[in-house]
């Protein structure tokens, strides 16, 4: 069971990863602004074809290796965890690798070629962007507060029939391995986890939502539909994400509160939905990203080009540009948004409650 929900989680990992290049946006290649009349480049196409080549063999033998030392080498159930960790990690290393040689290397052609040099740049604006947008509103992700608050006060109501020794940790069969004893704090860590990744997740939605739509200057109405389908897309993304961590934690608070309900590998099956709805989340939003992209053909001329923003972005990957108001902007090699920063905004959406979650695992867990 454990090989069978681990080889999926890196089978979905490894097809993300193999078509990254292909789902970003076009002018971006390898976290590098690419004119749109040098987007088709030869040395640019090989470049990414023998990326996804690369990453796809190595993804694949990775896999197979994985296999046979799952069952002829790795004897306890640490050692099997150690393994799938540790080649997932190696497919995950290699990919980067291979990111930043060829981040590198169209740096340098896009130096040689001196691609942009002459050519004006110019920032696209549509002011009625913004009446366009189909971002969920705020109401949507309140739910899952008023379901930890109530499990909180249930918490304390059935405090009596907790025992003494309080589940804190599930193995990857899904059964306890960590216990902490029994007090008013461990007994609610498990809601306000919750409620923590609850605050993030309505956090990043509510950054997504403030953020600049960003335009391609000469391709407006598809670039457009693009941002705003996409912020559409993330944000039920998100929701479906904090719905899920909010049964999730709902159930394994139950099993705390009624243990006798959940004994053995019950809670393998909720777990393995978790982990296929956010695996599922991700690969629909990489579809749909896919299909929405604004492809360009060859041959294309333009006296004007989008506004080269590299210089904000280290390595491709990290976005530090103190102009922006945006808290979260899209990845230039990924899937999904990353965070600006140099908007302190963002340390309070992401770092406060990642800092909260430290200490209650601290003094919890």
């Amino acid at each position: 069971m454990l090989l069978g929900v681990f080889s999926t989680v890196y089978i979905i990992t490894l097809v993300l990863q193999v078509f990254v290049p292909y789902i970003v946006r076009e002018t971006i290649i390898f976290g590098v602004t690419i004119p749109e009349q040098n987007v088709k480049h030869p040395a640019l196409r090989n470049m990414k074809k023998h990326y996804a080549q690369f990453v796809g063999i190595s993804g694949v033998m990775l896999l197979l290796m994985m296999i046979v030392s799952y069952y002829y080498f790795a004897q306890s159930e640490f050692m099997q965890s150690i393994l799938l960790l540790g080649c997932l990690f190696a497919m995950l290393a290699i990919s980067m690798t291979l990111y930043w040689i060829n981040h590198q290397k169209v740096l340098k052609l896009k130096k040689e070629e001196q691609w942009g040099l002459n050519i004006k740049q110019v920032r696209a604006v549509d002011l009625t962007a913004r009446s366009r947008d189909e971002m969920l509103p705020w109401p949507f992700y309140v739910i899952p507060f008023g379901v930890t608050v109530f499990l909180i006060i249930f918490t304390f109501r059935h405090y009596d029939q907790i025992p003494d020794r309080i589940a804190v940790h599930w193995g990857p069969n899904g059964e306890a391995d960590s216990w902490r004893s029994k007090t008013y704090f461990t007994a609610v860590s498990l809601p306000l986890v919750m409620l923590m990744i609850q605050c993030m997740m309505w956090g990043t939605v509510d950054s997504i939502k403030r953020s600049a739509i960003k335009l391609a200057v000469n391709r407006k109405e598809e670039s457009l539909e693009d941002q705003l389908k996409s912020r559409k897309f993330m944000s039920w993304s998100i929701m479906l994400l904090s719905y899920a961590f909010t049964v999730l934690f709902t159930v394994l608070q139950l099993s705390n509160i009624y243990p006798s309900v959940t004994t053995g590998r019950s809670l393998l099956p909720v777990f393995i939905m978790f982990l296929l709805l956010v695996l599922g989340s991700a690969l629909v939003y990489a579809w749909k990203k896919r299909r929405l992209r604004v492809n360009y053909g060859d041959n294309v001329v333009s006296e004007v080009m989008d506004v080269d923003e590299d210089r904000y972005w280290k390595g491709g990957l990290i976005y530090v540009n103190r102009q922006d108001p945006s808290v979260f902007v899209e990845k230039r090699f990924g899937v999904g948004w990353t965070m600006n920063f140099a908007n302190p905004r963002g340390y309070i959406v992401i770092g406060l409650p990642l800092l909260i979650l430290l200490l209650i695992s601290f003094f919890s867990l």
